[in-house]
């Protein structure tokens, strides 16, 4: 009976350490994947920003020409 009840404990130890093992793993990648989510999102700017940040340079190109056109004529 003594040598049952070791058996038991050793396999109940045995998968509760691989249920951890994977576990670990799993939250690991997913906090992983989080971390690259996270990143690409501070990359991502949308179009009313582009616009945004054009539209200076716009007003710009558009004096210089209005002037290059003047000056040729």
């Amino acid at each position: 009976m003594d040598k049952i009840n070791e058996i038991i404990t050793a396999v109940l130890i045995s998968v509760t350490g691989v249920f951890a093992f994977l576990a670990k793993r799993l939250f690991a990648s997913i906090d992983h994947a989080n971390k690259r989510i996270d990143r690409l999102e501070g990359k991502l700017v949308d179009q009313q920003f582009l616009e945004g940040q054009i539209a200076p340079i716009r007003a710009d190109v558009q004096l210089i020409l209005k002037h290059l056109l003047a000056e040729k004529k």
